[in-house]
């Protein structure tokens, strides 16, 4: 899987435009069976980023995602930013999900 998180940081008044542009990306990547999902989520505090995650099959698809038209409307909100923008891509390699909670919690604590 390969991850990829966008943070724009909107100046006063543009984080309704900014929100309109991910979640009108987030929808039409939801018909691309390629990417596995997507999201829009808010970061509290002083900053108030707006944080966009994409979650891809492979590292091509998310780089072709990256070359096509639809991705430029992310450029555009990340120029709604005002401070640079942050941009994260990971190649996660091992999954998992509440086991990996469990085999953590059942072991022993390090001394």
């Amino acid at each position: 899987m390969h991850l990829a998180i966008f943070k724009i940081y909107p100046v006063a008044g543009s984080a309704p435009a900014v929100i309109d542009v991910l979640e009108s990306m987030r929808v039409t990547l939801a018909a691309d069976a390629s990417c596995l999902c997507c999201s829009v989520a808010f970061e509290t505090g002083e900053d108030g980023a707006i944080v966009f995650t994409e979650q891809w099959r492979s590292w091509e698809a998310l780089t072709a995602h990256l070359r096509s038209p639809s991705f430029f409307r992310m450029l555009e909100a990340m120029e709604w930013s005002r401070k640079a923008p942050s941009t994260e891509f990971f190649d996660a390699t091992a999954l998992g999900g509440m086991e990996v909670i469990e085999e953590a919690r059942s072991q022993s604590p390090a001394r």
